[in-house]
C-alpha cells in the first residue's frame, strides 16, 4: 500500500492524539475512515475501505460493553443488561461518539457520496466508529481496544441503572396518560443502508405534532430512541 499523503498523515496524527493511541500501522487507521464510495473511485488496485472492518469492530464493541456491564452489576438481571447493551451499542449511540471525536470530518468519501450529503449521514459515522475499533484491535490488540472503549463508555456506565431505560415507550405513554393526553404515535420517516443492515429513522408524534426522532438498526430500537428524546421534551 502506498504511503499516506503528508497532509493526510498529519491529520491522522492529530486524531491519534485525540484517541490517546498511536498506530504502528497508520494506514490501518486511514482505511477505517475510508468509505467504500471512495475506494470504488480509486484507480489503485489495492484501494481498501472500512466495510470489512465493521463486522470485527461490532463484535469487539459488543464484547467490551458486555464485560463492562457485567462488572458494573455482576448479579444484575440478564434482560436489563441486554437492553442496556443494545442501547449503548446502537447506531445512534456510536454515531454520537463518532461525532464527539470529530470523526465525520476525517471520513474519506467518494465524490458522489459527498455531493449527496454522505458526510452528514449518522449511519456512516457509526460504521466508521466500528471500523475504528477494529483498527485499534488489529493494531494494538484487545488491551488497546478495551482501554479506549472503557474510557468512551465510562460516562454511560457511571450512573446507576435506571429501570425506566428498559422501556422508554411505556414510560412516555404512562407520562402522557397521567396528564390526560393521548398515546404517542410513531412514524417511519427514513430507511437507509443495505438490506442486512437497515438504519431506520422514526418520528414520535404527540397529539399529531412531531416531538422527536430516533434512529436504530431496527424499528423497535428507533422507536425507543424517539420515545426517550420525546420523554425529555415532555418532562421540561
Amino acid at each position: 500500500m502506498k504511503p499516506l499523503p503528508p497532509e493526510r498523515a498529519a491529520l491522522l496524527k492529530v486524531f491519534e492524539e485525540r484517541l490517546g493511541y498511536h498506530f504502528d500501522d497508520r494506514a490501518l487507521l486511514d482505511r477505517a475512515l475510508t468509505h467504500s464510495s471512495r475506494a470504488h473511485e480509486s484507480l489503485a488496485a489495492d484501494a481498501g475501505h472500512n466495510e470489512p472492518l465493521e463486522f470485527l469492530g461490532d463484535a469487539v464493541i459488543g464484547f467490551v460493553v458486555s464485560d463492562l456491564l457485567h462488572r458494573r452489576e455482576p448479579e444484575g438481571k440478564e434482560g436489563r443488561k441486554s437492553k442496556a447493551r443494545a442501547r449503548l451499542v446502537s447506531a445512534p449511540s456510536l454515531a454520537r461518539k463518532a461525532a464527539q471525536l470529530g470523526l465525520p470530518d476525517l471520513l474519506l468519501l467518494g465524490r458522489g457520496e459527498e455531493k449527496t450529503g454522505g458526510r452528514k449521514k449518522a449511519n456512516l459515522w457509526a460504521d466508521a466508529y466500528e471500523a475504528l475499533i477494529a483498527a485499534l484491535y488489529l493494531d494494538g490488540g484487545m488491551e488497546a481496544a478495551y482501554r479506549f472503549l472503557a474510557a468512551e463508555f465510562a460516562p454511560d456506565l457511571e450512573r446507576p441503572p435506571d429501570p425506566i431505560e428498559e422501556d422508554w415507550k411505556s414510560a412516555l405513554q404512562e407520562q402522557l396518560q397521567a396528564r390526560g393526553e393521548p398515546v404517542p404515535e410513531y412514524l417511519v420517516v427514513a430507511e437507509q443502508g443495505p438490506s442486512h443492515q437497515r438504519l431506520f429513522r422514526i418520528r414520535c408524534l404527540i397529539k399529531g405534532a412531531p416531538v422527536a426522532e430516533g434512529e436504530g438498526l431496527s424499528k423497535k430500537i428507533a422507536q425507543q430512541e424517539a420515545a426517550r428524546k420525546a420523554l425529555d421534551v415532555v418532562r421540561r
